[in-house]
Formats: structure tokens, sequence, C-alpha cells
């Protein structure tokens, strides 16, 4: 009898270079269903419907496209760009996730967007996430408190991973494991 692999969903719109290079060490580890989605639409629809069952794991990219939702659109087009920084759609829906609302992002929760974000919520506010992104060292201090990694140095070592040129193949694979250590 084979063991069942852990599902995995992560939130990454530029996978082209990711798959090819920190995605292979993952499928052939072998204890891993990666399902990937490209933006914050898809991220939520997927996370709320969970087709072919939920997720063990989630891992974000903090800045991440809108998609087709329109009250996504607008908060991107909103944030991105104004400051010093990019809208980080993804870190708000990690936040949205967590607590059941985001940091900037607001939504009514009768509207349809609304109610897969608090189903969302519900489903996986205590899941292990992790955070792969350029933006990692950025928001540390955020995701800590998002995350309650404030007494757990050595985890958030493991699960918050600032992506860099040149950062090994099993970067990815890592994280998971570190990740699927949690949820024992």
């Amino acid at each position: 009898m084979s063991k069942s692999r852990t599902r995995v969903l992560w939130i990454e719109d530029k996978t082209q270079l990711e798959l090819a290079y920190l995605v292979p060490p993952v499928l052939l580890d072998g204890n891993y269903d990666l399902e990937v989605a490209h933006n914050a639409t898809q991220a939520v629809e997927i996370l709320a419907h969970a087709w072919r069952g939920e997720f063990d794991l989630l891992v974000f990219d903090l800045d991440i496209p809108p998609g087709k939702w329109l009250e996504f659109q607008q908060f991107y087009k909103e944030h991105e760009r104004q400051g010093q920084e990019p809208s980080m759609l993804g870190l708000e829906l990690l936040a949205f996730i967590r607590r059941g609302g985001g940091m900037r992002f607001k939504v009514p929760s009768h509207s349809p967007l609304g109610e897969l974000l608090y189903l969302t919520h519900r489903k996986y506010n205590t899941r292990p996430a992790g955070v792969f992104s350029i933006y990692t060292d950025l928001k540390r201090k955020e995701l800590i408190e998002l995350l309650d990694l404030q007494k757990q140095p050595d985890i958030q070592k493991k699960i918050l991973i600032q992506k860099h040129a040149g950062m090994p193949r099993t970067a990815l694979l890592k994280l998971l494991n570190a990740l699927a250590s949690m949820r024992e």
C-alpha cells in the first residue's frame, strides 16, 4: 500500500524558471502533489472549491497579479507601484486566510468573492503556510506576526524563504519538508 502524498498549493505567478529549476527535486522526492495558482483569483477559487480535496500545505509568493475578480483588480491598480513596494496581493491573501480579513484588502462578506474568501479562511486558517518570494525579507516582521512565529526563529528560517539568484535547487523541497513537519 502506498502512502498518500501531501497536497500543496503553490501561489506563484512567475513559474517558468521555478518549474524548471525548483520543481524537479519536489517531484523526485515523491511525497508531494504540487498544484500551482498563477494569480489571486485562481488561488481563492482553487482553495474554496478544492475539487480534488483540500490542501495540506500552502506556499505564497507575496506579489501576485489579481486575475479576473474585479475587487482584486481594483486593489491591484490602487496599490501597485504607487509607493516604494508592489501591491503585495499575495500577502493580503495570506492575511485574509489567516485572520478572516486582509490588512489593506477589504471585501464585503456577502459578496461572491467575500463568500469565497471567508470559506477559504474557515478551511485553511490553521494549515501550515510558507512564503517563497523576492519580498520575504522586506515583509519578514509582518510575516512572523501573521504566521505566529515570534518564538520560533528556527522555523522562521525554514518557512520564510527569500528568493534570490543562485539559490539551491532544493529550496522549495526544503520549505515543503519544513511545513510538512509542522503538521505532525
